[in-house]
């Protein structure tokens, strides 16, 4: 997966697509604590944009969107040739077995409950986002 754009990241860069500005700008400050670059999107259609640009280590998708949703999204991710590797976590407010059953059928990597708890959230990312040869043990 490739963590290094052509504008010299040197962090794995997460791409986290919300409705919500609030989710956004609270996730962001979350993520680059971690010590992930972050680049965020209102949409589905512009976070598939990015994707397709940044070629992100992981996607954080929210579920439940007005328009094309996160699942609709998902599916469309896992479909697109040039993003189908990418990991996608799948993030809702709604935690039923439905719902998990319904992010894991679009093709999602993973689900994560909102609100997102930083410990939860890191221990999700790692199972995904290898470090670096230089960090590794």
């Amino acid at each position: 997966m490739a963590w290094f754009s052509s504008d010299g990241r040197t962090r794995p860069l997460i791409i986290h697509v919300d409705d919500s500005q609030t989710v956004l700008a609270v996730t962001k400050l979350m993520l680059e604590s971690l010590g992930y670059d972050v680049v965020q999107a209102t949409s589905g259609a512009d976070g598939i944009k990015l994707a397709e640009k940044e070629k992100p280590a992981l996607i954080l998708l929210d579920a439940m969107m007005p328009g094309i949703d996160g699942f609709e999204t998902c599916v469309s991710i896992k479909r697109n040739p040039k993003l189908k590797g990418i990991p996608v976590i799948m993030a809702t407010g709604a935690d039923g077995v439905k719902d998990v059953e319904k992010a894991m059928a679009c093709g999602a990597d993973s689900y994560i409950v909102k609100p997102l708890q930083q410990d939860r959230l890191k221990t999700k990312l790692e199972g995904f986002i290898k470090p670096r040869p230089s960090q590794a043990a």
